[in-house]
């Protein structure tokens, strides 16, 4: 999470947890990050078309984040993972040593590879909302095209949040 001065990181750990007890571990753990904070939009990293993840957990996964903003009435976006990338290194097929690399250029605190991924989306959601700390072309051309894809509900956020 980055706001406009300052910036916390939160990395969910469930360990062992498995099933209906995992996810209501990552709901709380996110509920209670974000209690008494003033938050505006989330940014999430949608699953890749190509991965080859467990489709079905991630699906959980995501579906319980997504809840959680909902029910803090904080709006977010699903961005694909070449987006993010591409904002962030300015090549939408980046590996994982140049995003860690990039992530930790622009303040990320850790080389754990899903807290730069994270880094990159929250430092988008920034430039989407506020002024990209990221000012290349390609970061720039993305956000962008972003704000074009999801004008109308950008502009019923903002006017929200007034």
């Amino acid at each position: 999470m980055i706001g406009s001065n300052s910036h916390e990181v939160l990395n969910i750990k469930p360990r062992t947890l498995k099933g209906c007890l995992r996810l209501q571990y990552i709901h709380q753990e996110l509920k209670d990050f974000i209690d008494n904070k003033l938050v505006y939009m989330g940014v999430i990293e949608a699953p890749s078309y190509g991965s080859v993840h467990k489709e079905f957990i991630l699906g959980e996964v995501l579906g319980v984040i997504k809840l959680t903003l909902i029910q803090k009435d904080i709006f977010s976006l699903s961005i694909p993972p070449t987006q993010i990338k591409k904002f962030l290194t300015s090549k939408g097929h980046a590996g994982k040593d140049l995003m860690i690399q990039k992530a930790q250029e622009f303040g990320c605190p850790s080389s754990q590879e899903d807290i730069c991924d994270s880094w990159a989306a929250a430092l988008l959601c920034k430039g989407i909302l506020l002024t990209s700390p990221i000012t290349t072309r390609p970061a720039l051309e993305t956000i962008k095209s972003i704000k074009t894809k999801y004008k109308t509900d950008l502009v019923k956020l903002l006017n929200k949040k007034t």
